[in-house]
C-alpha cells in the first residue's frame, strides 16, 4: 500500500478521467494560490464519478516563502517538488496504470490581469476575434518550444483533435477558451519540469494518457463558491465530449 501525505487528497472513481488541482490549497480557512481550483476539481469528480487528486495543504512558494517540505511549502506541479510528497506521484501513476486510457486534466488558475494580457496578445496575433477581456481560459498541451532549453519542437501531451474538441465544448458552455499559441511565454504545458510533461517523460504516449493543462481566470469563474461550481459544471460537460463514450 502506498503511504500518502495528509496534504494531498485522492478521491476514488473511474480512472478513465483524472482531474488534478495542484495549486488550490485551503489553509487556515482561506483559499490560496489558484483560488478554488480544488473546489472545481472536486465538483467535476462529483458530477462525473471520476478520479480526482486535490492539493489541500501545500502552498506554492512565492516571494519570501521558500521551498520547505516539512512546512508544506512546495509547488506540487513541479516534478522535483512533487517527488518530495509521499505517495503523490506514485498514487497518480497507479491511477493511469489501471487498464484503459486515462484523460488527465490539470486545473489551474490565471490572474485576471494576466488573462487580459493573454487576450490582448491573442487578438494582436489574429487568434481571437473577441474583446480581450472576453477570454476566460487557456489550454496548454505542449505547444511550441521548450521555455527553458529552447528546443524548438512541440512536445504534445494530448492529441490536437482532442484539445480542439475540448476547447469548443468549453466555449459553447460559457467558458470562452483558446489554445495557447505556440509562441506564448507561458501557459503552454510545455515546461519539462512540470507535471503536464511527466507522462511524456515516462513514455506513456497519447494512446495511454492524454494530459491537458487548463488555466481559468478568476473573475466570474473562481471568485465565489457559486461561480466555481458553475465552472466545474461547464468543464464536466466538456470532458464528456472527449473522454466518455
Amino acid at each position: 500500500m502506498i503511504t500518502k501525505s495528509d496534504g494531498i487528497r485522492f478521491i476514488d472513481g473511474s480512472g478513465h478521467i483524472l482531474v488534478i488541482a495542484p495549486h488550490g490549497p485551503f489553509i487556515d480557512g482561506a483559499y490560496q494560490n489558484d483560488l478554488r481550483t480544488g473546489v472545481i476539481a472536486e465538483e467535476i469528480q462529483h458530477r462525473l464519478k471520476c478520479t480526482a487528486v486535490i492539493n489541500d495543504r501545500f502552498f506554492k512558494p512565492k516571494g519570501p516563502i521558500k521551498k520547505d517540505a516539512a512546512n508544506y511549502y512546495l509547488d506540487v506541479y513541479r516534478i522535483d517538488h512533487a517527488a518530495k510528497v509521499p505517495g503523490y506521484l506514485d498514487g497518480i501513476r497507479d491511477i493511469v496504470d489501471a487498464p484503459g486510457k486515462t484523460m488527465v486534466l490539470w486545473v489551474h488558475g490565471i490572474a485576471d490581469d494576466v488573462a487580459l494580457r493573454q487576450g490582448e496578445d491573442h487578438v494582436a496575433r489574429g487568434l481571437f476575434s473577441g474583446e480581450p477581456d472576453a477570454l476566460h481560459a487557456l489550454i496548454g498541451f505542449g505547444q511550441g518550444k521548450d521555455p527553458k532549453k529552447g528546443d524548438p519542437k512541440n512536445r504534445l501531451s494530448a492529441r490536437t483533435q482532442t484539445v480542439e474538441i475540448f476547447r469548443d465544448a468549453l466555449t459553447r458552455g460559457g467558458l470562452t477558451t483558446l489554445l495557447t499559441h505556440p509562441e506564448g511565454s507561458n501557459f503552454r504545458g510545455r515546461d519539462e519540469k512540470r507535471l503536464n510533461q511527466w507522462f511524456n517523460h515516462l513514455g506513456y504516449g497519447v494512446d495511454r494518457v492524454e494530459s491537458i493543462q487548463l488555466e481559468i481566470r478568476e473573475k466570474g469563474f473562481r471568485d465565489s463558491q457559486a461561480n466555481a461550481l458553475k465552472t466545474a459544471g461547464i468543464i464536466a460537460e466538456a470532458l464528456r465530449d472527449i473522454a466518455l463514450p
